[in-house]
């Protein structure tokens, strides 16, 4: 396997898990709007990155490393952009907000796609032999799972942030409980009724 193909095959790789543990260390608290342009930095390099791969031709040359470099550099510029542009969005509303989980799932989906695009690479291999099926599977998967991934978040996203309807007649209602007391004049339980109305 040529170096070319090993450095693009370890960065996306690794994907699964850069970007979800700097999505998972900003969860105890709302996560600061540079927190959300640092995940989208490395979101979008590794988008980059990929689409950089798909670039090149059917046999790696050696000067197409430029379209490796420049896809990782307008992506992670984008990928900051669109971060900070979603942290903005986020401030001030209830957290996790839905930037936040589109940028985290993004990061997962980056990575479960690698894993399964690297997968059905290695079956591609087989057949032809050529060690470039490896990566250019895990490139596509990359892709796909960034799409996937961001779906998903911005489902979740606006699940959790939807409006729980009151019931009509929320004021109304009646709470009946059975317990058990004793009576102020000897020590003896007895059966009791406790509500609310």
């Amino acid at each position: 396997m040529r170096i070319p193909h090993f450095f693009c095959f370890v960065s996306l790789a690794t994907a699964g898990i850069a970007v979800p543990a700097l999505a998972h260390a900003g969860e105890a608290e709302p996560p600061s709007i540079i927190n959300y342009g640092v995940n989208g930095f490395w979101t979008g390099a590794q988008i980059g990155l990929a689409s950089g791969y798909l670039a090149t031709g059917r046999d790696y040359q050696a000067s197409e490393w430029r379209k490796l470099v420049f896809g990782a550099g307008v992506g992670a510029l984008a990928g900051t952009g669109l971060g900070l542009t979603l942290g903005i969005v986020d401030a001030g509303g209830p957290a996790p907000g839905t930037g936040w989980l589109a940028l985290r799932d993004t990061g997962y989906g980056i990575g479960l796609g690698a894993l399964a695009g690297t997968a059905t690479g290695a079956l591609f291999l087989i057949h032809s032999g050529d060690p470039k099926n490896l990566v250019t599977g895990a490139a596509i998967g990359s892709l796909i799972g960034a799409g996937v991934g961001a779906a998903v978040g911005i489902i979740q996203g606006a699940s959790m942030h939807r409006e729980r309807p009151v019931p009509p007649n929320a004021s109304e209602q009646v709470t009946l409980r059975f317990t058990v007391t004793s009576s102020p004049d000897s020590a003896m339980l007895m059966p009791a009724l406790n509500g609310s109305f």
